[in-house]
């Protein structure tokens, strides 16, 4: 099912998505099936299934307490499921410690997952597959939370998940999607962010973390058009960023002191920029050319501060290396 979009119009769709599922999640008059789910307490269990349902479906649960669950992230059983549908709505949302919830899209056009967790040790999972147009957001505010979205075979995906605390971790898959486009912001201490992208036609990562001891790891292999920017404000953060592509392009920026930055390119048309400020950074670089392509690769390593290291490496032809240290 993998197609390809000009990414300008494809962001702009995107983004259309997203303000009209925001804005519209309520408004069900037009709606084949509404199914709507209120409980309060502790212990509880919902699970929503719709399938085949033609037109306009919309889910919604919302559960207050302690060890509430929605489906199980970890077995992947859907506690919200969505099928074989158009413009389709979902939205969970849990306030309460060691919750979990699960939702799943497949085969629909024009889905919208809008999921709101708030206290600690919460698990949320996102699937959405083999669908046209698809857009989530996810948020989650404690300590010790835990979200994972996964996106297969989707035209055009549009992905956002926030969280605010501590040891909190997000995980992000993608196969053979041709346009995604994922924000992910963590405020906190000790966090972590992982991207997995595998034969995207076009692929825009935008990644930033606030705080000190935090992680965020990219890897996006065998994709046609790859643009990555990472972006970590604290000390003793690690950002690692590993990409073939035909074309590929990335900006990772740490400010602060002992932060580790690494970024791995491969294929042709390469440009990357690693920027530190503070001091006792390290910053490693490496590109890998094309064989005998034409096209110069171009990286660049700025660091600001005392007592920095700087590796950069180049295989090729035409490429342009600068590192700059004051």
């Amino acid at each position: 099912m993998k197609q390809t979009l000009p990414a300008g119009a494809t962001a702009l769709l995107v983004t259309a998505l997203l303000f009209t599922a925001l804005h519209c999640l309520p408004c069900a008059a037009q709606d084949v099936n509404s199914a709507t789910v209120s409980q309060s307490g502790n212990g509880n269990r919902a699970q929503v299934a719709q399938t085949d349902n033609g037109e306009g479906v919309v889910a919604e649960v919302v559960q207050r307490g302690t060890g509430n669950r929605v489906g199980d992230p970890d077995s992947r059983s859907g506690g919200v499921s969505q099928s074989l549908a158009t413009d389709v709505r979902m939205a969970i949302r849990q306030n309460g410690d060691a919750n979990r919830a699960d939702g799943a899209q497949r085969g629909g056009q024009r889905t919208w997952f809008l999921l709101d967790q708030n206290g600690n040790a919460n698990v949320a999972a996102v699937r959405q597959l083999d669908a046209f147009e698809t857009v989530s957001r996810v948020a989650q505010t404690g300590n010790g939370n835990r979200v994972e979205s996964e996106a297969v075979e989707v035209l055009t995906n549009g992905y956002t998940a926030s969280q605010a605390g501590d040891g909190n971790t997000i995980a992000v898959a993608g196969r053979n999607n041709a346009f995604t486009n994922p924000g992910l912001e963590q405020a906190g201490t000790a966090n972590r962010i992982a991207v997995q992208e595998t034969g995207a036609s076009y692929t825009f990562h935008r990644i930033s973390q606030s705080g000190d001891r935090n992680q965020a790891t990219a890897v996006a292999v065998d994709s046609a058009v790859t643009d990555y920017r990472i972006v970590q404000n604290g000390m003793d953060n690690l950002a690692a960023h590993r990409a073939s592509a035909a074309n590929a392009t990335g900006d990772l920026l740490q400010d602060g002191d002992r932060n580790t930055a690494t970024a791995d390119q491969r294929g042709q048309d390469l440009a990357y920029t690693i920027t530190q400020r503070g001091n006792l950074n390290v910053a490693t670089l490496t590109q890998d050319g094309a064989p005998g392509s034409a096209l110069g690769n171009v990286a660049s390593i700025a660091q600001s501060g005392d007592r920095h290291t700087a590796t950069l490496s180049q295989a090729g032809a035409g490429n342009r290396g600068d590192i700059v240290q004051r």
